[in-house]
């Protein structure tokens, strides 16, 4: 039995394939997937790309023919695996992964409790850094387990400003919510005999009155407008707007 012909074989080569497009159904399937102008893509990978693997086509995008079995492949792959487990956690609290995060958090939390009191203490009593150590090492003769980094001056510094900045959110928040605030300042010069401003702002909160330390300012000059200028800059350093400011004294011209 003859073959096809020369001719026959030149327009079956000459035929162009049929290219395979996106099947929405697929997402039912791969609720990861996405297409969009014609471009196949997983949108998890995508998500956390400090993960994924940027060589996955699925990662870069398919524009040619869309197949399941890529989705298939990629499906099962260890990145995509990990960048799921990632969304898990950080988003629906869920598997076995963000039960074992939240665990070592929760003993994590439990550990540097001490030690976020331990740098406060010394700076309240206005200790070096370098005291931290010593103190951290008392404690654990005393019984209390103690973490074995952040133990030097520097894991002091740190946890010092971490808490400084937990204090500035708050002083912040209740400012914003409060109607009204006296402003205050105290003058000083430092070792270089450069003028500095001691800024306290007074409130009201739960009914009884609070005073707290913003900030120590530079005074540029040490008149009446350069103090004024130096006591709004401290507010704004606890992320007041000159809006927020005007609402609480429509006499302030800023």
């Amino acid at each position: 039995m003859a073959g096809p012909s020369k001719k026959a074989k030149s327009d079956i080569a000459l035929t162009p394939k049929r290219k395979r497009t996106f099947i929405e159904t697929w997402k039912t399937q791969f609720p990861w997937v996405r297409c969009v102008d014609d471009i196949m893509f997983c949108e998890v990978c995508r998500e956390y790309p400090s993960i994924a693997d940027h060589s996955s086509k699925l990662y870069e995008g398919v524009t040619g023919s869309k197949r399941i079995e890529t989705l298939q492949s990629h499906e099962s792959s260890k990145y995509h695996l990990l960048c799921i487990q990632r969304k898990e956690v950080t988003e629906k609290g869920t598997g076995p992964m963000f039960v074992a995060l939240k665990k070592q958090a929760e003993n994590m939390d439990d550990q540097l409790k001490p030690m976020f009191n331990t740098a406060f203490y010394v700076a309240k009593q206005k200790l070096p850094f370098r005291s931290f150590e010593g103190l951290i090492e008392l404690q654990e003769k005393n019984g209390i387990k103690m973490p074995t980094q952040y133990r030097n001056d520097k894991g002091c510094k740190a946890f010092v400003q971490a808490i400084a900045e937990v204090e500035k959110d708050r002083v912040s928040e209740d400012l914003k919510a409060s109607r009204f605030f006296a402003l205050m300042g105290d003058g000083s010069t430092d070792i270089s005999v450069t003028e500095q401003e001691n800024v306290y702002v007074r409130y009201v909160k739960d009914g009884l009155p609070a005073t707290e330390f913003i900030d120590i300012m530079a005074v540029k000059s040490a008149d009446a407008n350069g103090v004024l200028a130096a006591l709004l800059e401290a507010l704004h350093h606890v992320d007041l707007t000159d809006g927020d400011i005007k609402k609480k004294n429509n006499r302030l011209h800023i």
